[in-house]
């Protein structure tokens, strides 16, 4: 059976993430869901991931920064495709995270907001990439 149907969706996912988001990010949030699915330790999929990643397969290594590239974009989600394919092969159990990365609203994009505020807040900023630990006003 022809898994790239099935993959490619999840190839692209991951490529709009990674030019979007930031290959660490992406990274982690894969390499810990393998791991769930597998029982293989996360850093050891992370360094799989990253030989992956440095692959060059005729890119250029900038292409990752401009998301509007198209060329890029089309060689990357090869690429990736052909990675996705040949772990499925090897780990049947990954076709289920794959399906879930190509799935619409996409589980790479979480875009989910937590915030707790509390007292008086005359403004509030909220910019990405922001994550706990922030204090505000007296006592700071």
């Amino acid at each position: 059976m022809d898994l790239t149907p099935i993959v490619t969706p999840g190839a692209q996912a991951l490529v709009t993430a990674i030019m979007t988001d930031g290959w660490e990010r992406v990274r982690g949030w894969l390499a810990a869901r393998w791991s769930g699915r597998t029982g293989e330790p996360a850093d050891e999929i992370e360094r799989r991931l990253d030989d992956a990643h440095r692959q060059p397969a005729g890119r250029d290594p900038d292409d990752v920064q401009d998301p509007d590239d198209g060329a890029a974009r089309a060689r990357l989600t090869a690429r990736w495709t052909a990675f996705l394919l040949a772990a499925v092969a090897e780990r049947p159990e990954l076709l289920g995270l794959v399906r879930e990365l190509g799935a619409p609203a996409g589980a790479l994009h979480d875009n989910s907001n937590s915030n707790s505020n509390s007292g008086t807040v005359t403004s509030l900023v909220q910019s990405r990439d922001v994550h706990g630990g922030i204090r505000l006003g007296p006592g700071s």
